[in-house]
């Protein structure tokens, strides 16, 4: 039997330190807007999903939501 070494959960190399690029990504960001006055940032695939995501947010936060908006959209 051999001792194969195994990486632990909190090892962290400086590589996973770096800043992810996600601009080939699936995935936009949407600015969410609660009555609350929060304001915050979610990934979705499409604004569809960004709504519902969003309206789940305002439920747990026990807020309206009030706007959801596509971030950088040219």
């Amino acid at each position: 039997m051999t001792n194969q070494s195994h990486a632990q959960p909190d090892d962290v190399s400086p590589r996973s330190q770096q800043p992810i690029d996600l601009s080939h990504s699936p995935l936009r960001e949407y600015e969410v807007t609660l009555s609350s006055g929060e304001r915050m940032y979610i990934l979705a695939a499409s604004s569809e999903d960004a709504a519902w995501d969003a309206l789940e947010l305002s439920m747990d936060r026990s807020s309206t939501l009030i706007n959801i908006t596509r971030t950088y959209e040219w």
